[in-house]
């Protein structure tokens, strides 16, 4: 299998928000479908999606987790295993299903899964594969 991209670029949406276009699919890739994600480093999980957008994507439901909002209560949300396809990279993990109409936010534990770091810069964003960031990190402080 080929190394996935190093550099793999978003954007900045109208609010300033970085985000991405995925692909998402469970247990049947031809289920897969293109979305656009914000990236979202306040939440901590994998993905979040609508309920109503995961039927179709053939995702397996594994369990439920207790999420802490910013306010200090506890919500329950179902959690649904699938892929999400950023480039040529498939990295797979638990999707938290939102029973209300929202859109999909990629999390702290997607970046860490794909081994990507958020470069956010005047153009865009960059999800920057964690061996050139440590390349670049070098590079700088030499």
């Amino acid at each position: 299998m080929a190394s996935p991209a190093p550099v793999l670029s978003g954007y900045l949406d109208s609010f300033g928000n970085p985000g991405i276009t995925i692909k998402v699919y469970g247990v049947a890739e031809a289920a897969q479908q293109e979305f656009e994600a914000t990236i979202d480093t306040g939440f901590s999980g994998f993905l979040m999606m609508p309920m109503a957008s995961a039927f179709p994507l053939t995702l397996t439901l594994m369990s439920s987790a207790d999420y802490e909002l910013a306010d200090g209560s506890l919500v329950s949300k179902l959690l649904a295993h699938g892929s999400v396809v950023i480039g040529d990279q498939t990295v797979s993990g638990a999707i938290t299903l939102e029973p209300n109409e929202c859109g999909l936010l990629l999390g702290m534990a997607f970046l860490n899964k794909a081994k990507r770091s958020l470069w956010v810069h005047q153009h865009g964003v960059d999800l920057v594969d964690r061996g050139l960031d440590e390349w670049v990190k070098r590079v700088l402080t030499a």
